[in-house]
């Protein structure tokens, strides 16, 4: 993995500039530093202050020209207008490391803000100076007590890696990642972004979890292939915020306006292996989960608990995060059979209370507890237990009892669902153990024993081994019917499109167009009956709407009423539409109406959508998406994430599609995408599958004109 050793001196430097640091100290005063100073920070510091003399007893400079000693970082915090003058001296003076606190860039949303931020782009470009931020708290390497924000806090140190586009996130890592390693705010990003620090942290043999809080995100493409090659090492977190639809562009096609830009992240980060965190609060549990547990080999859980209701709220969550309540062996329930009640039926949950009750709850916990970790058919254990008084005078105190016997087992995660007043002592003691993870919720602890079942099973040491173009494309004919829509000046291309997907290999309806009645009756003659009539109109997305389709026509009398129809519906809904003609398309019957489409993001390049289709698409939103191209097992995997799967698969009697053929049809519509990227939207809705294959019915593509 590339480990972009650039970026040591902004994470250790040995030495540090403070450019703008003040000359005030004390409460209130957000002095770098002093806070640099109070963090035990080892290296050398100049600080840099127009008055000159020294601020904490340490000598200053009143600019960066005057020290004549080596720098490996300097760290920016004056008035925004003096910034990009100090990054040009920082490049002269060969500095290769500049942090820029200083607000009031491409975040101000002024003209003079986005002036600057360009300017200093521009003096950096093709230097050996790289730059964090600006608007950044900037660097925290806890490991060795750095840290170049000029807000006081305290964390815990943990091994977890964290990069953030708002310095909260460094601010209160305790509360949102559980604690910090090393920290990276990269702010506005006009240089230093997630991909070169993700692999940076990558490389590290200090940080083992990786945490991205992520806004925005630019070369998306690059950022999905190196998470593709760190994730099968480290487990990298997401938290996404801006996540809204409201965020997402307004679209021409049923596939642009489904792609909103938070359902193609959560697509780029399934396929990179990137774990995706749905809320703040559940960051740090998951970081404890993976420095915790080193494996989790199946899904199936058993649970012990101290209340019957606990265990029954327990076993919902599983169910909720497609998890199993184990199914105990007869050798697990007879040992615990000889010390339960004779009146007690023993199962998964297993209720230890009455039998605690009678012989110690501390003894019973343990029997227990071993017992189910070492059943063949469990894979991890969810213990209940309660946390009423302080631990040190608790008589229900169980900590060592869990701790010890669930290190006999690591190779199964014991979590431990704590409940009551004290749970955040408890929780600590758990957390210095290191062997079991004390979880707030039953919620909680199923929904993380579920991350981590899937990243050991699907994404750890999984390597991503590419995409190859599938045979049989006709790209010159394909080509030859885009560059006919684009010399037409077309906005939307209907007949040219079929001619696109099926020069692709994506089987189409044998069709023709009619640009009068008379050669209609001529056509229909070689497609025989029954046909179906669609007004050709570059003009015209939705057909149906217009009252430009009619189906099921069955003799050359209805066809030629049909035509009259379609033409005269078309120009009541639509006066001025242009009309190449009528479309004829064999009548085809049976079959699951399905969309497959995409479009251009402008994060992550083409990206496929697919799901339930027909007139109901953007009502039902049974959709799935992938960046493309993609490979026919992940065609496969967005076949399956769909409720139409089941309706695919043969439900309630119907014959089963041919979902190979439409893993097919999906990894060619990948292979279209990415090779014209001049198509910004395409969709083929309906795509008929049938038994025997598949059809694509009608279609659309959106291209782009550039002047």
């Amino acid at each position: 993995m590339t480990s972009n050793t650039f970026l040591d001196p902004f994470v250790s430097p040995q030495s540090v500039a403070l450019i703008g640091v003040s000359s005030r100290t004390g409460p209130g005063t957000f002095n770098v530093l002093e806070r640099m100073l109070a963090g035990g920070y080892k290296g050398k510091i100049y600080p840099v202050n127009p008055r000159g003399s020294s601020i904490m007893g340490v000598k200053a400079y009143q600019s960066l020209t005057d020290i004549d000693e080596p720098v490996d970082l300097a760290v920016i915090s004056t008035p925004r207008t003096a910034v990009p003058g100090i990054v040009r001296q920082c490049v002269e003076k060969g500095i290769s490391s500049v942090i820029i606190i200083t607000q009031g860039f491409s975040d101000a949303g002024d003209e003079d803000g986005m002036h600057m931020h360009h300017e200093i782009v521009n003096i950096i470009r093709g230097t050996g100076t790289r730059v964090i931020g600006p608007n950044t708290l900037g660097v925290i390497n806890a490991f060795i007590n750095f840290n170049t924000s000029f807000v006081p806090f305290n964390t815990r140190t943990i091994p977890v890696g964290l990069i953030c586009q708002s310095g909260i996130f460094l601010a209160a890592s305790q509360d949102f990642s559980g604690g910090i390693g090393i920290g990276i705010d990269i702010g506005n990003a006009c240089d230093v972004g997630f991909t070169e620090s993700m692999e940076y942290l990558a490389g590290r043999d200090d940080i083992r979890v990786i945490n991205l809080h992520l806004e925005g995100l630019h070369n998306g493409r690059r950022f999905l292939a190196a998470a593709r090659r760190i994730t099968p090492h480290k487990p990298v977190l997401v938290l996404k915020t801006g996540s809204s639809e409201a965020g997402a562009r307004a679209a021409s096609s049923h596939s642009g306006s489904l792609a909103g830009e938070d359902a193609v992240f959560s697509a780029a980060f399934a396929q990179s292996g990137i774990i995706r965190v749905e809320d703040s609060a559940r960051l740090a549990e998951l970081n404890q989960t993976f420095l915790t547990y080193r494996e989790m080999r199946g899904k199936r859980i058993g649970f012990i608990t101290i209340s019957g209701g606990a265990g029954i709220m327990a076993v919902d969550a599983c169910s909720k995060y497609d998890l199993v309540a184990a199914r105990l062996s007869d050798q697990t329930i007879k040992a615990l059979e000889v010390v339960f009640p004779n009146w007690m039926n023993v199962g998964n949950p297993a209720d230890i209370w009455p039998a605690g009750m009678a012989k110690g709850y501390g003894k019973i916990t343990a029997l227990a507890l071993d017992k189910v970790l070492a059943d063949d058919n469990v894979d991890a254990v969810v213990c209940i237990t309660p946390a009423y008084l302080d631990p040190d005078t608790d008589p229900l105190n169980t900590i060592d009892v869990i701790n010890d016997t669930a290190a006999r087992f690591p190779h199964k995660p014991t979590a431990v669902w704590v409940f009551g007043p004290h749970k955040e002592k408890y929780a600590e003691q758990f957390r210095a153990a290191q062997v079991a993870v004390a979880y707030g919720s039953p919620d909680s602890a199923l929904y993380c024993l579920a991350k981590l079942y899937r990243y050991h099973n699907f994404i750890r040491g999984k390597q991503y081994t590419g995409c190859a173009a599938p045979p049989g494309i006709n790209r010159t004919a394909a080509g030859a019917a885009i560059d006919t829509g684009l010399n037409k000046r077309l906005t939307v291309l209907n007949e040219q499109a079929l001619d696109v997907v099926e020069a692709y290999g994506i089987p189409v309806v044998r069709r023709a167009l009619a640009q009068s009645p008379e050669q209609a009756l001529e056509l229909a003659g070689g497609l025989g009956y029954p046909v179906a009539l669609k007004v050709a109109s570059p003009d015209i997305t939705h057909k149906s709407d217009a009252g430009g389709v009619i189906l099921n026509i069955l003799s050359d009398s209805e066809l030629s009423s049909a035509y009259d129809k379609i033409i005269q519906n078309v120009q009541a809904h639509r006066p001025g539409a242009r009309i190449e003609g009528v479309l004829l398309q064999a009548q085809v019957t049976g079959g699951t109406e399905v969309i497959l489409g995409g479009r251009q993001d402008p994060q992550f390049g083409a990206v496929l959508v697919f799901g339930l289709g027909g007139i109901y698409t953007e009502l039902v939103r049974d959709v799935t998406f992938r960046v493309a191209p993609v490979t026919p097992e992940e065609a496969l995997e967005m076949i399956k994430e769909t409720r139409s799967f089941k309706i695919l698969s043969g439900a309630r009697g119907q014959l089963p599609g041919d979902i190979d053929g439409l893993v097919d049809c999906i990894v060619r519509m990948g292979t279209l995408l990415c090779e014209h990227p001049e198509i910004v939207e395409v969709d083929i809705n309906p795509l008929l599958v049938k038994p025997d294959g598949c059809l694509a019915l009608d279609a659309r593509i959106i291209p782009a004109y550039r002047e």
